[in-house]
Formats: structure tokens, sequence, C-alpha cells
């Protein structure tokens, strides 16, 4: 567990490195006279995220000094649900290009709902219709804000 804690915090502090690098490109990262210079917002993520990672590895390195077996990363039998939850989700993201955002979470959420929740027919049908229908009205109709559309489905119009 120590080693995959350790791994992970790298990376992170990688990510959070570039993001402070690159918060630079997009201008001074402080308070002008109109309010937060564009840079700032990027700038306080990636230092957030590079703290919480030098936190996690010092946490990383003050364990390995007791004498304690390590834990597994991946414990007997915890595989199966984390793959169930990963893969669908996987295959929405990359369904999403294909039919867009609204008709792959309805597909997502019908999916879940009875392979994982073994909910209800009627139950299934109603949130996976509703809950992207109810996002479309919200983010297209009154945000007026588009969200990924598919290749397949981007000629239709409502």
């Amino acid at each position: 567990m120590r080693k995959a804690d350790a791994i992970t915090a790298l990376v992170l502090l990688a990510i959070g490195s570039v993001a402070i690098y690159d918060s630079r490109r997009h201008g001074i990262f402080g308070w002008g006279p109109a309010g937060p210079e564009s840079g700032l917002y990027p700038f306080l993520l990636g230092s957030g995220i590079a703290v919480g990672s030098l936190i996690v590895l010092a946490q990383v390195f003050l364990r390995s000094r007791r004498a304690r077996p390590d834990e597994p990363f991946i414990p007997p039998g915890a595989l199966k649900p984390v793959l169930s939850v990963g893969i669908p989700a996987a295959l929405m993201v990359l369904l999403t290009e294909f039919v867009g955002l609204y008709l792959a979470a309805g597909l997502y959420l019908a999916v879940y709902m009875r392979w994982i929740g073994k909910h209800r027919w009627i139950t299934v049908l109603a949130v996976s219709v509703l809950l992207p229908f109810a996002g479309y009205i919200v983010f297209e109709k009154w945000f007026l804000i588009p969200l990924p559309e598919g290749s397949l489905t981007s000629r239709l119009r409502f």
C-alpha cells in the first residue's frame, strides 16, 4: 500500500507542478483591479494538488519507519467491485464520443442501476430517461451551455 501511495503522490505532484508552471501562461496569478487574474485559479489548484501530494509523501515516509507489515494495495476479492464501477464508467466516456453525453449518461444510468443496484425496470427507465432530459433542459435550454454531442447524434436538434 505504501508503494501505491507513493507512486500516486508522485504522479499528482507532477500534475500539480505542471499546473503551477502552466498558470504563468495565463498571465499574472494574482488579484488585479478587475478581480482575479486569469492565472490565479490554475495556480491555486496546482498548489493545492502539490501540497496535498507532499503531505501524502510525508505520511508514506513516516509510516515506513514503523516496522509493521504492509497491507496489499488490492485486498483479495476487491478487484471485482472496482472493475464493476470502472468499466461501465470508461465505456460511458467512450460512448459519449459517438452518441453524446445525454444518451451515454442515460445508458450508463440504466446499466449501472440494473446491474449493480438491482433496481426494478420501471425505476431504471424513469431515472435513466428523466435525469439526462433534465440535464438537457438545464444546460442546453436554460443556461445555453452546450455539452458534448456525439458524432452520430450531432445532427439531431430538439
